[in-house]
């Protein structure tokens, strides 16, 4: 499931398609469109286009905005709006792994709770860190399928290593890439 239809959920929704993902509710500023067998990615982008709400989907059954982060899914994707996940629908969280494509999704202790249900948070800043690595390639002049390997081979190279320091030290992801960051600083700083 993913909160919002801008840039960054549209650019998601086609991506995680093609790796084929079962996305079954997008929501946008008007409400969400579910449909539990699955969205057509490219036509539900050609309904918003047309007609400006993805709630004009068929088939597909319209929810309003709220009911998006109770949905039983296995990702969720909130890619939009800040303070989405809250102290007013924590405890209805269902999916098993969130993915903070949007920023500062939820407040620290927010986080500390999914985290002792065992919901797998991927912080915003990991999540989003392909934005910062793209804008690195462009600017070293890399072509697109450059940038893109670059891209994937240090996000999953990172992702990696936060997720194990994350089970080794038993802290969440957040607190475990603020590790490996300190370390990194604190290790240039030595050097120079």
């Amino acid at each position: 499931a993913i909160e919002g239809f801008g840039n960054v959920g549209t650019f998601t929704a086609l991506h995680l398609e093609n790796f084929g993902a079962k996305i079954v509710a997008i929501s946008d500023s008007r409400g969400i469109i579910y449909n539990e067998r699955g969205l057509d990615i490219k036509k539900l982008i050609e309904v918003k286009h047309k007609t400006g709400s993805v709630i004009n989907y068929k088939p597909g059954k319209v929810l309003p905005n709220k009911k998006l982060f109770e949905l039983n899914v296995n990702v969720l994707i909130p890619a939009a709006m800040p303070d989405v996940i809250n102290e007013k629908n924590v405890n209805k969280v269902k999916a098993k792994m969130i993915v903070e494509a949007g920023n500062i999704v939820m407040k620290p202790e927010i986080e500390q709770k999914l985290y002792k249900k065992r919901i797998l948070v991927v912080p915003d800043f990991v999540a989003n860190a392909g934005g910062v690595i793209s804008s690195y390639a462009e600017y070293k002049g890399y072509d697109a399928k450059k940038m893109f390997n670059l891209v994937e081979q240090k996000i999953k190279r990172n992702t990696e290593l936060v997720l194990k320091t994350s089970k080794a030290k038993n802290i969440m992801p957040r607190n475990a890439a603020l590790l490996i960051a300190q370390k990194r600083v604190r290790e240039a700083m030595r050097k120079r």
